[in-house]
């Protein structure tokens, strides 16, 4: 009897779903009415603004790796801080999102 009442209740959530769906295009404008991208110049930026920028591109890439420790996942200690990224890697990761910035292609969402 379970089985029977899960079957019709299933069967009739999945015949009213096309009744019940949301239009897509409601939750987003327009792109006509959408503003246009603003241009960013890279090199009229302030090193600050660029960080800024950048950061945004690249996520959380940008915020340092936090060492593994096996006794933080066995005992529930509190990780610790994350360690920067060198000179070097920071320099890498603006030089690969200026680069995207000049092709004007978003970044690949993992």
């Amino acid at each position: 009897m379970k089985t029977l009442l899960l079957s019709l209740t299933a069967a009739a959530a999945l015949l009213a779903a096309p009744a019940i769906a949301q239009d897509h295009a409601d939750h987003h404008p327009a792109t006509e009415t959408a503003a246009p991208a603003k241009e960013m110049d890279m090199s009229a930026m302030t090193d600050a603004e660029m960080h800024a920028h950048c950061k945004a591109m690249m996520g959380r890439k940008m915020e340092g790796r936090v060492p593994h420790d096996h006794s933080v996942d066995k005992l529930g200690h509190v990780p610790p801080p994350a360690t920067p990224p060198s000179e070097a890697e920071m320099k890498q990761m603006h030089d690969k999102c200026a680069a995207m910035m000049a092709k004007e292609t978003p970044p690949k969402a993992k």
